[in-house]
């Protein structure tokens, strides 16, 4: 088997072992603030689409269409229709909720193949688009890789390096066994750089970038920013091209045909192609698509602030601390990686800069700096735009990208209010860096011949045992954990960082909400965070009390708190109510996440 085989045996590996992972571990995490309307709406999509298939002239009425797709039609409609598909193919039979309006519009359902509750059926094809991302940088640190024995190996521990780094970090964890969108678009990001730097020199690759960036705008609304970027990495390298000293001048007769390098084969694809399949995947635009697609716009561009603590203090509106984005991912990323990260980040434009900055330095380029086989190299063209693949600048576009979700998040008018979340597309291009880093560094060391792999073996297991340790002790609530040179989730809460949010910290008290005190025939409960429809959820998988119902504070029976800052005037409600001890807690390393109150 030849290394490129190798090569994509072990990435497929990777693929499968982490959603397997993922599928199983996530049984232990509750379901999320924004999992419950998104279960709701993948049954709603999954429901349509099985319509269309059994009468499709039926399903296609503008009606019965927009019936289905108007719930959440503020968020494209790709992922929700995949994990809806997911759970009409491989729950497992789920049970009626007490609300008679949900059980009309959302009845029971029983898969063709009931292999898993609903919910993990649901999360399975985020968690699928996780191991892809993991497929995607082990492939991508990998292919970077210098020719060689021991190179190669070197380079496998850095692509190892590069899958590790981003997919062992807890909150990364976390968020990629979820229904939800945040690792699926750092995904697509990542897959969309990909091929849009094989398409520079590829015309194949050129047709495929337009309809993968209209996938990743069906996933979110992050994968706007991408034309843009993409464009300016471009126009960098034009410029980069023509400042380089040893370029050939393009003759007079050649220069229309230089102007459609301005709008070449990748950039048509990604101007035509996306929007074609943007639309396609979302029906409820069908209808009306430029009111629709305004409408959309419109809800992103004035979404709602949330509330969230930073060192000590509560935001809930602008300005933001343009602090926040690096002190969190300083808090949350362990400090061994992002030093790696921030050399691969140097390494990277030296690479790419260097040889141009040292030519107008000195006034001549350094032997070997500047490109020597222009000449022989295929010449430019439209579909073809930048054949000679040192001059696609990869690790502008790798900085570039790394950096700008971080920047971006920073100013102070842009609402935070998922945490990290928010720059999660960062992280893969940021462990590539690192990767990168790795590589660089163990060219350098001379080592005998007994310790040339397995010194960089053991060196790669101690740069990934503090996020693996901190995704293990951390999990099911990766959500509260940070790492271990802030001291985890003991020293954040030290230092006033964001506890928690998303109610998604209540599963472990289930078994304490089933016992019934005195036989009564129906008990209330203050559910706080927890989003009624993910309590829902948990009732049609036949985990939550039937004789358990949602109610005021100071009228149930029983009490929910999740431990944020905006949250003690809740804490003081149940104090009043049911005392000031909880009957049980949920907590992370002596942390206290969550509290259940209970009346005598």
């Amino acid at each position: 088997m030849n290394q490129r085989w190798r090569d994509r045996v072990i990435a497929l590996i990777l693929t499968l072992a982490t959603t397997g992972a993922l599928s199983v571990s996530h049984r232990d995490v509750g379901y999320v603030r924004d999992e419950g309307i998104y279960f709701v709406a993948g049954r709603s999509y999954a429901r349509w689409y099985a319509q269309l298939a059994r009468t499709p002239g039926k399903a296609m009425r503008r009606e019965v269409r927009d019936r289905a797709f108007s719930v959440n039609h503020e968020h494209p409609a790709l992922m929700k229709t995949l994990g809806g598909l997911s759970g009409l193919l491989l729950a497992q039979p789920t049970k009626p909720v007490a609300d008679e309006r949900v059980r009309t519009h959302d009845p029971p359902v029983a898969g063709l193949l009931p292999w898993m509750p609903e919910g993990a059926a649901m999360r399975l094809p985020a968690q699928l688009l996780a191991g892809l991302a993991v497929a995607l940088l082990y492939l991508g640190a990998r292919r970077r890789a210098p020719a060689g024995s021991n190179a190669n190996a070197n380079a496998t521990l850095a692509a190892l390096l590069a899958a590790g780094f981003f997919i062992l970090l807890p909150r990364v964890w976390f968020h990629a066994g979820l229904d939800c969108f945040d690792v699926a678009i750092a995904t697509l990001t990542l897959a969309v750089a990909f091929a849009y730097h094989r398409s520079l020199g590829d015309w194949r690759w050129g047709l495929a970038v337009g309809p993968l960036l209209g996938v990743a705008i069906s996933i979110k609304h992050n994968a706007l920013f991408l034309p843009v970027l993409l464009g300016l990495h471009y126009l960098v390298c034009l410029l980069l091209r023509r400042l380089d000293p040893k370029a050939p001048t393009t003759p007079p007769r050649s220069r229309p045909r230089a102007l459609l390098r301005l709008a070449p084969l990748p950039f048509v694809s990604m101007a035509t192609l996306a929007p074609l399949v943007f639309v396609a995947l979302w029906p409820w635009l069908w209808s009306d698509p430029i009111a629709r697609v305004g409408e959309y716009f419109a809800f992103h561009l004035h979404h709602s602030w949330y509330n969230i603590e930073f060192l000590g203090v509560n935001y809930n509106r602008p300005p933001m601390p343009m602090s926040l984005p690096a002190v969190i991912t300083w808090a949350t990323v362990p400090t061994t990686l992002l030093a790696l990260a921030a050399g691969g980040v140097a390494v990277l434009l030296a690479r790419d800069l260097g040889p141009l900055v040292r030519h107008y330095l000195h006034k001549q380029p350094s032997p070997g700096e500047v490109a020597t086989d222009e000449e022989e190299a295929p010449p430019p063209t439209w579909s073809r735009p930048i054949p000679l693949k040192k001059n696609r600048r990869e690790g502008l576009l790798i900085v570039g990208l790394g950096l700008f979700p971080i920047v971006l998040i920073s100013s102070p008018n842009v609402p935070v209010f998922g945490g990290s979340k928010h720059w999660i597309t960062a992280l893969p291009f940021l462990a590539l860096a690192a990767a990168t880093c790795w590589s660089r560094l163990w060219s350098t060391i001379e080592l005998p011949a007994r310790w040339r792999l397995l010194a960089p073996a053991l060196a790669l297991a101690l740069v990934l045992t503090p996020g693996a340790w901190s995704t293990v002790a951390g999990h099911p609530y990766n959500l509260s954990q940070y790492a271990p040179l802030v001291g985890g989730a003991r020293g954040a809460a030290d230092l006033g960082l964001n506890r928690g949010f998303w109610g998604h910290a209540v599963l472990g008290l289930l078994p304490e909400l089933s016992e019934s005190p005195g036989g009564a025939r129906a008990r209330r409960i203050y559910l706080h965070d927890v989003h009624e429809l993910a309590r829902q959820q948990y009732e049609r998988e036949g985990r939550w009390p039937a004789d358990l119902v949602p109610g005021a504070a100071t009228r149930s029976q029983r009490g929910l708190l999740f431990y944020e800052r905006h949250m003690l005037t809740y804490e003081t409600e149940l104090w009043r109510a049911h005392g000031t001890a909880p009957a049980a807690l949920i907590e992370l390393h002596d942390v206290p996440l969550t509290s259940l109150y209970a009346r005598e």
